[in-house]
């Protein structure tokens, strides 16, 4: 089969023959489409070297099913999935899902649901929902969300939206409309210091964040608008959680990514909330 892979650490990738995954693999998976993440071209950049080569890219999928396990009694060959491809890579023309891979992830499509819509899910998705579990956010809390605009902050709005919390957005200009079906307050951070206008507008403070956008100094900002006992969680692994712990915010560092052959991508001395199955 054709694939896109990197033969070598830090070798630019190219399309290769490789052999299709076989049944032993697991779920295998005829692709349709791959979704694109910031993962993706961090691999490709040499972030972290793999177990072995060559290893296909790409992580998110959708496709039709070939070979399932003997154990599954729900799913069928011929059934449209999609879900996240760690071991076997999603960039190319078959992907395997492990039936144990409990970092992996792997679930049928609904019918009124496009292949390509499908695929750009599990990744951003599975990580939104991640932050929204951790802050416990629900019904009638302030939720703001650093960077909506992006994958995981806009499907963050979305379910925070869902849940009935009241969403603050911060975005630039040029996507302030995309969040504005989900946020009840947005932000353009090119014109206005965001935290200080959500401090004018909420000076008793906020209950939780997401930030998907700063680093490790900018991210203390966060603290100025979250109340005694908020919430806040980074997907960059830039909170620090004593220092919010000092000021009784607790925080969390998440991910629901690892490169491929389950290598951990965050440094091990940083908690990971990995999510399995969709």
């Amino acid at each position: 089969m054709r694939a896109y892979a990197v033969e070598r650490f830090s070798a630019a990738p190219a399309i290769l023959d490789l052999p299709r995954p076989a049944a032993a693999d697991g779920y295998v998976v005829r692709v349709t489409y791959g979704g694109v993440n910031p993962l993706d071209y961090k691999l490709v950049d040499g972030l972290t070297p793999q177990s072995s080569y060559p290893f296909v890219l790409g992580l998110d999928f959708a496709g039709v099913l070939e070979d399932v396990p003997s154990s599954e009694r729900q799913l069928r060959p011929g059934d449209r999935v999609f879900g996240i491809a760690r071991t076997h890579g999603s960039y190319a023309e078959f992907t395997a899902v492990p039936p144990d891979g409990k970092a992996e992830a792997l679930a049928q499509i609904p019918d009124r649901v496009p292949d390509h819509q499908a695929a750009a899910l599990p990744m951003a998705g599975i990580t939104a929902l991640g932050a929204l579990e951790f802050s416990n956010v629900a019904a009638g809390q302030w939720f703001a969300v650093m960077g909506a605009a992006g994958g995981v902050g806009g499907y963050a709005v979305q379910l925070a939206r869902a849940r009935g919390a009241h969403v603050i957005a911060t975005v630039h200009r040029d996507t302030h409309e995309a969040v504005r079906l989900g946020a009840k307050e947005a932000y353009d951070s090119l014109d206005v210091d965001a935290i200080d206008a959500i401090k004018q507008k909420h000076p008793n403070g906020i209950d939780a964040v997401l930030d998907v956008v700063n680093g490790p100094e900018a991210i203390r900002r966060d603290a100025e608008i979250l109340k005694p006992g908020g919430r806040l969680v980074s997907t960059l692994y830039a909170a620090d959680l004593p220092w919010f712990a000092q000021r009784r915010i607790t925080a969390q560092n998440i991910a629901s990514v690892q490169s491929a052959h389950g290598r951990s991508v965050p440094p091990p001395n940083r908690a990971a909330a990995c999510v399995g199955r969709i």
